[in-house]
């Protein structure tokens, strides 16, 4: 007598059941063999024993938008807006300075002191523009007079308010001017902190020479105005949105510090291919210093519509995607699916699947040996 069995049913569990028949006397051999044999499979079905589902993870898939995380490198910095950057308003040569990085400074403190010909010339020019306008109030005055008491000309008086329009000009613009220069006498200009906080680089010298396009002798930051900021790959970026939570982990910290995104950058790094995304921290924590290396984790949302793990997936032939989906307790259907770009290890399903459809999302290789490999 020949027996098929098709699907995954062992020969040992189909011999073992003719035996039991036989020793019973109920039923021919030929009857067992029929009993615990199924039916055949459609093609495209696997069916698999009820002690192998312990080793698969199925998951049904739902078109409604998940929240996940995005863990991604980042580090601890002064917010944007309250950095200031201090940089010498003319040419000149450092004489001396007065504030070293780490110092703790208050607005108006001498940072450092600047000899320069130009600021001796901008005061100059102020000086003059006041002089100036003096004698062109004067000489406007008298033009009035002499035109209310009738022995004026009136061209002259025209000319003199031209003057004293012109005047007054000159004067606002050497004002401007010395104005950058601060407070001081002759060629001396002192730089000062534009606000409160920390100096947290620099680059005067005493001796060196100086100028509008040295950038940057100090920066100084605001030390309770701290923020994340976060390197996330471009592949990420699409589902990080202003307001999402975030947890942010410092190595230095026992606990995490919890935070929102604040905004997200429209540029990516050319090399690493990275945005950043800056973190804003729902509250102060005075272990934190700028500079200090952490992680965060972004929850993001995914749009409506299908998505399934990554990891579900097979690729068949080269050419096509298949997942597996459990049409049956124990039996598993193959479904060509269209797929769009990869996200936070998920995948949106274009086409091939229902809501509500059971997907292998763990252990599908299992299922089809003849899988090349995961997506």
């Amino acid at each position: 007598m020949q027996v098929r069995f098709t699907g995954f049913v062992s020969v040992g569990v189909a011999l073992c059941a003719l035996a039991l028949a036989g020793c019973q006397g109920k039923e021919p051999p030929a009857a067992a063999a029929e009993a615990v044999s199924p039916q055949p499979l459609p093609a495209g079905r696997v069916r698999v024993q009820p002690a192998s589902l312990k080793f698969m993870e199925i998951r049904a898939i739902s078109a409604a938008a998940e929240a996940r995380q995005v863990w991604a490198p980042a580090r601890v910095a002064f917010r944007e807006d309250r950095v200031s950057e201090v940089a010498a308003p003319v040419a000149g040569r450092i004489v001396a300075v007065q504030a070293q990085v780490g110092d703790t400074v208050k607005a108006g403190a001498p940072l450092a002191t600047i000899a320069s010909p130009d600021a001796s010339r901008i005061r100059a020019e102020l000086s003059n523009a006041e002089v100036e306008l003096r004698v062109a109030e004067t000489e406007a005055r008298r033009q009035q007079t002499m035109v209310d008491k009738g022995v004026g000309v009136e061209a002259e008086l025209v000319a003199a308010q031209a003057r004293l329009q012109q005047a007054r000009q000159n004067l606002n613009a050497a004002s401007r001017a010395a104005g950058y220069l601060g407070a001081g006498g002759n060629d001396g200009l002192v730089l000062r902190a534009p606000r409160d906080g920390v100096v947290v680089a620099r680059t005067a010298l005493p001796g060196a020479a100086v100028g509008t396009e040295s950038g940057a002798l100090f920066t100084i930051g605001d030390p309770s105005a701290l923020w994340v900021t976060a390197d996330v790959f471009e592949s990420d970026v699409a589902a990080i949105h202003p307001g999402a939570a975030v947890k942010v982990t410092v190595p230095s910290l026992a606990e995490p510090l919890a935070g929102k995104v604040a905004r997200v950058s429209s540029a990516l790094d050319a090399q690493t291919r990275r945005a950043q995304v800056f973190i804003a921290l729902d509250q102060g924590n005075a272990g934190l210093r700028a500079g200090m290396l952490a992680r965060a984790g972004i929850e993001t949302r995914d749009a409506d519509g299908l998505s399934i793990p990554i990891n579900a997936v097979l690729i068949k032939d080269g050419d096509h995607s298949i997942v597996f989906v459990q049409v049956e307790d124990t039996v598993f259907e193959a479904r060509t699916v269209q797929l769009g770009p990869p996200s936070n290890g998920y995948i949106p399903v274009l086409g091939g699947l229902a809501p509500g459809d059971k997907v292998v999302v763990k252990g599908a290789l299992l299922l089809d040996g003849a899988a090349n490999q995961l997506l």
